[in-house]
Protein backbone atom coordinates (compact mmCIF):
# COMPACT_ATOMS: atom_id res chain seq x y z
CA UNK A 1 0.00 0.00 0.00
CA UNK A 2 1.03 3.15 -0.92
CA UNK A 3 1.30 6.58 1.35
CA UNK A 4 -1.21 7.57 -0.81
CA UNK A 5 -3.50 5.29 0.20
CA UNK A 6 -2.40 5.35 3.38
CA UNK A 7 -2.90 9.60 3.77
CA UNK A 8 -6.49 8.55 2.31
CA UNK A 9 -7.61 6.30 4.94
CA UNK A 10 -6.53 8.77 7.50
CA UNK A 11 -8.34 11.47 5.63
CA UNK A 12 -11.03 9.07 5.72
CA UNK A 13 -10.79 8.74 9.35
CA UNK A 14 -10.99 12.70 9.72
CA UNK A 15 -14.00 12.95 7.73
CA UNK A 16 -15.58 10.59 9.91
CA UNK A 17 -14.65 12.54 12.77
CA UNK A 18 -17.12 15.59 12.11
CA UNK A 19 -19.34 15.41 14.64
CA UNK A 20 -22.49 16.75 13.08
CA UNK A 21 -24.68 15.67 15.63
CA UNK A 22 -22.75 17.40 18.43
CA UNK A 23 -22.40 20.56 15.66
CA UNK A 24 -26.02 20.47 14.86
CA UNK A 25 -27.54 20.39 18.15
CA UNK A 26 -24.67 23.20 19.78
CA UNK A 27 -25.77 25.43 17.04
CA UNK A 28 -29.77 25.08 17.29
CA UNK A 29 -30.00 24.43 21.21
CA UNK A 30 -26.81 25.26 22.96
CA UNK A 31 -27.08 21.76 24.59
CA UNK A 32 -24.47 18.92 24.69
CA UNK A 33 -25.44 15.74 22.39
CA UNK A 34 -23.06 13.86 24.75
CA UNK A 35 -25.19 14.71 27.89
CA UNK A 36 -28.38 14.04 25.87
CA UNK A 37 -30.76 10.71 25.75
CA UNK A 38 -27.71 7.69 25.50
CA UNK A 39 -24.95 9.94 25.04
CA UNK A 40 -24.07 9.57 21.41
CA UNK A 41 -24.12 12.24 18.16
CA UNK A 42 -25.60 9.53 16.16
CA UNK A 43 -28.71 10.97 14.21
CA UNK A 44 -31.27 8.44 16.36
CA UNK A 45 -30.08 10.57 19.45
CA UNK A 46 -30.57 13.93 18.42
CA UNK A 47 -34.01 12.95 16.20
CA UNK A 48 -35.33 11.31 19.84
CA UNK A 49 -34.13 14.33 22.55
CA UNK A 50 -32.99 16.91 20.56
CA UNK A 51 -35.33 17.51 17.64
CA UNK A 52 -36.71 15.57 14.27
CA UNK A 53 -35.22 18.30 11.73
CA UNK A 54 -31.78 17.97 13.34
CA UNK A 55 -31.99 14.17 13.84
CA UNK A 56 -33.07 14.35 10.01
CA UNK A 57 -30.01 16.50 9.15
CA UNK A 58 -27.72 14.91 11.13
CA UNK A 59 -28.65 11.51 9.89
CA UNK A 60 -28.14 12.80 6.46
CA UNK A 61 -25.04 14.50 7.27
CA UNK A 62 -23.55 11.46 9.09
CA UNK A 63 -24.68 9.32 5.44
CA UNK A 64 -22.56 11.99 3.63
CA UNK A 65 -19.24 11.28 5.08
CA UNK A 66 -19.21 7.66 4.42
CA UNK A 67 -20.17 7.78 0.65
CA UNK A 68 -17.83 10.88 0.34
CA UNK A 69 -14.85 8.92 2.14
CA UNK A 70 -15.33 6.23 -0.77
CA UNK A 71 -16.60 8.01 -3.25
CA UNK A 72 -13.89 10.46 -3.78
CA UNK A 73 -11.62 7.59 -3.36
CA UNK A 74 -13.09 5.87 -6.72
CA UNK A 75 -12.89 9.19 -8.37
CA UNK A 76 -9.14 9.32 -7.21
CA UNK A 77 -8.73 5.23 -8.57
CA UNK A 78 -7.75 4.21 -5.38
CA UNK A 79 -7.43 0.32 -5.09
CA UNK A 80 -10.53 -1.94 -3.78
CA UNK A 81 -8.38 -2.60 -0.82
CA UNK A 82 -7.86 1.23 0.31
CA UNK A 83 -11.88 2.07 -0.51
CA UNK A 84 -12.50 -0.76 1.80
CA UNK A 85 -10.51 0.71 4.26
CA UNK A 86 -11.12 4.36 3.66
CA UNK A 87 -15.20 3.14 4.53
CA UNK A 88 -14.15 1.05 8.19
CA UNK A 89 -11.69 4.22 8.91
CA UNK A 90 -15.54 6.93 8.12
CA UNK A 91 -17.31 4.73 10.35
CA UNK A 92 -14.04 4.28 13.08
CA UNK A 93 -13.94 8.24 12.98
CA UNK A 94 -17.70 8.42 13.59
CA UNK A 95 -17.46 6.27 16.69
CA UNK A 96 -13.82 7.80 17.99
CA UNK A 97 -14.02 11.12 16.73
CA UNK A 98 -10.56 13.08 17.32
CA UNK A 99 -12.65 16.29 17.81
CA UNK A 100 -14.62 14.73 20.68
CA UNK A 101 -12.08 13.26 22.53
CA UNK A 102 -12.85 9.88 20.76
CA UNK A 103 -16.47 9.86 21.77
CA UNK A 104 -18.65 9.62 18.83
CA UNK A 105 -21.86 8.02 17.33
CA UNK A 106 -22.85 4.18 16.62
CA UNK A 107 -21.59 4.58 12.64
CA UNK A 108 -24.37 2.99 11.42
CA UNK A 109 -25.45 5.56 9.48
CA UNK A 110 -21.86 6.27 8.10
CA UNK A 111 -21.58 2.51 7.23
CA UNK A 112 -24.40 3.02 4.93
CA UNK A 113 -23.26 5.94 3.13
CA UNK A 114 -19.75 4.17 2.99
CA UNK A 115 -22.06 1.01 1.50
CA UNK A 116 -23.96 3.22 -0.91
CA UNK A 117 -20.83 4.24 -2.70
CA UNK A 118 -19.51 0.86 -2.88
CA UNK A 119 -22.42 -1.07 -4.12
CA UNK A 120 -25.68 0.14 -4.53
CA UNK A 121 -27.38 -2.56 -5.69
CA UNK A 122 -26.08 -4.93 -3.01
CA UNK A 123 -26.91 -1.84 -0.47
CA UNK A 124 -30.36 -2.47 -1.45
CA UNK A 125 -30.68 -5.80 -1.80
CA UNK A 126 -29.65 -5.84 2.14
CA UNK A 127 -31.15 -3.20 3.44
CA UNK A 128 -35.02 -4.11 2.46
CA UNK A 129 -36.30 -6.53 5.40
CA UNK A 130 -34.12 -5.71 8.12
CA UNK A 131 -35.95 -2.25 7.41
CA UNK A 132 -39.17 -3.91 7.69
CA UNK A 133 -37.66 -5.82 10.80
CA UNK A 134 -36.68 -2.87 12.26
CA UNK A 135 -40.11 -1.10 12.10
CA UNK A 136 -42.05 -4.22 13.20
CA UNK A 137 -39.80 -5.50 15.85
CA UNK A 138 -36.46 -4.09 17.15
CA UNK A 139 -34.17 -1.72 14.82
CA UNK A 140 -30.97 -3.56 17.22
CA UNK A 141 -31.71 -6.98 15.61
CA UNK A 142 -32.53 -5.50 12.39
CA UNK A 143 -28.78 -3.96 12.48
CA UNK A 144 -27.21 -7.20 12.41
CA UNK A 145 -29.56 -8.96 9.97
CA UNK A 146 -28.34 -5.83 7.64
CA UNK A 147 -24.82 -6.28 8.06
CA UNK A 148 -24.98 -10.22 7.77
CA UNK A 149 -26.54 -10.10 4.77
CA UNK A 150 -24.69 -7.62 3.55
CA UNK A 151 -21.51 -10.25 3.97
CA UNK A 152 -23.40 -12.85 2.67
CA UNK A 153 -24.85 -11.31 -0.62
CA UNK A 154 -21.32 -9.61 -0.47
CA UNK A 155 -19.57 -13.29 -1.11
CA UNK A 156 -22.86 -14.43 -3.60
CA UNK A 157 -21.96 -11.56 -5.94
CA UNK A 158 -18.21 -11.28 -6.29
CA UNK A 159 -17.47 -8.28 -3.92
CA UNK A 160 -15.56 -10.08 -1.61
CA UNK A 161 -12.61 -7.85 -1.60
CA UNK A 162 -14.72 -4.73 -1.70
CA UNK A 163 -18.27 -4.52 0.17
CA UNK A 164 -17.70 -8.31 1.96
CA UNK A 165 -14.21 -7.06 3.40
CA UNK A 166 -15.60 -3.74 4.43
CA UNK A 167 -18.76 -4.99 6.28
CA UNK A 168 -16.50 -7.71 8.18
CA UNK A 169 -13.63 -5.25 9.45
CA UNK A 170 -16.63 -2.88 10.14
CA UNK A 171 -18.45 -5.59 12.73
CA UNK A 172 -15.37 -4.59 14.93
CA UNK A 173 -15.87 -0.85 15.64
CA UNK A 174 -19.52 -1.09 15.41
CA UNK A 175 -20.18 -4.00 17.78
CA UNK A 176 -17.18 -2.68 19.99
CA UNK A 177 -19.39 0.81 20.05
CA UNK A 178 -22.40 -1.59 21.41
CA UNK A 179 -20.47 -2.58 24.18
CA UNK A 180 -19.25 0.78 25.76
CA UNK A 181 -18.61 2.13 27.70
CA UNK A 182 -16.36 -1.33 28.42
CA UNK A 183 -15.80 -0.21 31.78
CA UNK A 184 -19.04 -1.50 32.73
CA UNK A 185 -17.79 -5.12 31.90
CA UNK A 186 -14.66 -5.27 33.56
CA UNK A 187 -15.75 -3.52 36.92
CA UNK A 188 -15.75 -6.59 39.20
CA UNK A 189 -16.52 -4.60 42.55
CA UNK A 190 -20.03 -3.53 40.88
CA UNK A 191 -21.18 -6.83 38.99
CA UNK A 192 -21.20 -10.23 39.06
CA UNK A 193 -19.50 -12.65 36.52
CA UNK A 194 -23.20 -13.50 35.62
CA UNK A 195 -24.45 -10.06 35.49
CA UNK A 196 -21.42 -8.61 33.03
CA UNK A 197 -22.10 -11.62 30.67
CA UNK A 198 -26.05 -10.47 30.82
CA UNK A 199 -24.70 -7.24 30.02
CA UNK A 200 -22.32 -7.50 27.22
CA UNK A 201 -25.80 -9.73 25.82
CA UNK A 202 -28.14 -7.10 25.77
CA UNK A 203 -25.41 -4.49 24.26
CA UNK A 204 -24.59 -6.51 21.49
CA UNK A 205 -27.82 -7.81 20.40
CA UNK A 206 -30.02 -4.81 21.77
CA UNK A 207 -27.83 -2.15 22.01
CA UNK A 208 -28.69 -1.44 25.45
CA UNK A 209 -28.19 -2.08 29.15
CA UNK A 210 -31.85 -4.46 29.35
CA UNK A 211 -33.66 -6.71 27.13
CA UNK A 212 -35.86 -4.98 24.68
CA UNK A 213 -38.35 -8.55 23.84
CA UNK A 214 -41.57 -6.55 23.01
CA UNK A 215 -42.00 -5.65 19.50
CA UNK A 216 -42.40 -2.37 18.14
CA UNK A 217 -45.21 -2.51 16.42
CA UNK A 218 -46.96 -3.99 19.63
CA UNK A 219 -45.99 -0.38 21.63
CA UNK A 220 -47.51 1.25 18.63
CA UNK A 221 -50.68 -0.37 18.91
CA UNK A 222 -50.79 -0.24 22.63
CA UNK A 223 -50.51 3.78 21.85
CA UNK A 224 -53.04 3.67 19.22
CA UNK A 225 -55.20 1.50 21.20
CA UNK A 226 -57.46 4.22 23.06
CA UNK A 227 -59.07 4.93 18.61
Amino acid sequence: MTKINILWILFSYLLGSIPFGYIITKLSTKKNVLEVGWKKTSGSNVYKNIGKWQGVLTGLLDLGKGFMAVKLGQILNMSDLTLALSGVAAVTGHNWSCFLRFAGGRGIGTFVGAALALSPKLLGLSIFFPLVLALIWNASIATILFLATIIVLAYKYNQSETMGLFAVISLFPIFIKRLSPISDLLNKHQKTPKNRIVLMRNRLIFDDDITYLEPRIVKLIKKLSWW
